[in-house]
């Protein structure tokens, strides 16, 4: 009754583990892509625009086009694109500005990362710019030495053994299973442009000094409204995936928020964050259940794809004008802390509450009197569908 042959176990297996690592949210979420004999072939800044090989006029120059549009085809599916090259930025660029064989172009790069410092060095800043960790990032590079450099250098990138004929690229990253995916929603196919409109954002904060300045030129629009049936898969898969900024790290599927959603005792919000370069889809979650005169918050996560602009407090201005609405005397939260989540270990005192005491299980409790709430200052717009 065994379904395969004992010699494919491996394949199995290793199919296996692509499955449950993209229901665990460890797909990769970008690839980072050398330029010269990975996206066309020959060096640009020596052969010049003219001599590189791309195009239907050579087996060569179809496969790299072949590899270009399977690119493409992972941007559409949320991945996003960033190019690292040891090259000069203005000649690495003109490819993509000139050649008419080109389908890859500026535009699909969330970020550009061009100059002579080396590979490993760049994958840093990459991962900096659109704030990911670098186990969310996939490398491909025809050149052994700069693969190998990379592999010992940054071991949490996921660096794909390509080899250097770009015939075989496309089987070689669709068979590492970085890029498997569950059923994707909508948020997830747009996850590339908002990573791109997060790199672009980080231009201008490094422009602007002025940090309040920086957030109102980026023309926020943040929307909370309650859970429904459109916004439930993309809700479950928040609460399932968030590892980092999420104060309990509890998990429910989605009945639980079926559930949640039908029931008075319960506050379920979903939040939405838009800015002039990117409509970043859904990016948080809250859960409260509503104890007479005290309301305790049950789950508190948000996309760290977000961070730093204000969402959190403008989300604790809304949470309070509601209990203000309903006669609320306190609120109540608690931070279990995790191997991964401490950067929210101090989230309640920053934002007003006060310690009401600690666990035996490391978890710490805090509590807010309403009444001695002061709101904080956002730099967005806030609409509140409840």
């Amino acid at each position: 009754k065994v379904p395969f042959n004992v010699e494919l176990c491996p394949l199995a297996a290793d199919n296996i583990a692509s499955l449950l690592a993209a229901k665990s949210g460890k797909s990769a979420r970008a690839l980072v892509l050398d330029l010269d004999n990975t996206l066309w072939g020959g060096v640009i800044g020596d052969d010049g625009l003219a001599g590189i090989r791309i195009g239907q006029n050579s087996a060569e120059g179809e496969a790299f086009v072949a590899f270009q549009n399977f690119v493409l085809g992972l941007r559409e599916r949320g991945v996003v694109l960033a190019v690292c090259s040891k090259n000069t930025d203005a000649v690495a660029r003109e490819p993509f500005r000139r050649h008419p064989d080109m389908l890859l172009k500026e535009e699909h790069i969330a970020v550009f990362q061009a100059n002579w410092d080396d590979k490993a060095t760049n994958i840093r800043a990459i991962a900096e710019k659109l704030g990911l960790g670098l186990e969310s990032l996939s490398y491909v590079d025809d050149n052994p030495a700069e693969r190998e450099r990379v592999r010992r250098e940054l071991p949490l990138v996921s660096t794909i053994e390509v080899g250097e004929d770009p015939s075989f690229f496309i089987d070689r990253v669709a068979g590492s299973g970085l890029f498997d995916h569950l059923p994707l929603n909508s948020d997830d196919l747009a996850r590339a442009n908002s990573y791109g409109g997060r790199a672009a954002v980080a231009e201008i904060r490094a422009r602007v000094g002025n940090y309040e300045e920086y957030l109102k030129s980026l023309e926020m629009r943040m929307t909370i409204s309650p859970f429904d049936e459109v916004g439930r898969p993309r809700i479950v898969q928040l609460i399932n995936k968030s590892n980092q900024f999420n104060l309990t790290t509890r998990r429910y599927n989605e009945e639980d928020v079926r559930r949640m959603q039908g029931d008075p005792n319960f506050i379920g919000w979903q939040i939405r964050l838009d800015d002039k370069f990117a409509q970043h889809g859904t990016i948080g979650v809250v859960i409260v259940l509503k104890k007479g005169s005290e309301w305790e918050i049950d789950t508190w996560l948000q996309s760290c794809r977000v961070l730093e602009r204000g969402v959190e407090q403008g989300l604790m201005n809304s949470l309070i004008e509601q209990a203000v609405s309903a006669g609320v005397v306190s609120i109540r939260g608690r931070y279990i802390p995790t191997e991964r989540n401490a950067m929210v270990s101090d989230f309640y005192p920053r934002l007003g509450f006060d310690l009401a005491g600690t666990n035996g299980n490391g978890s710490v409790d805090f509590v807010c009197a309403i009444s001695k709430y002061e709101p904080h200052p956002v730099s967005m717009n806030i609409n509140l569908c409840v």
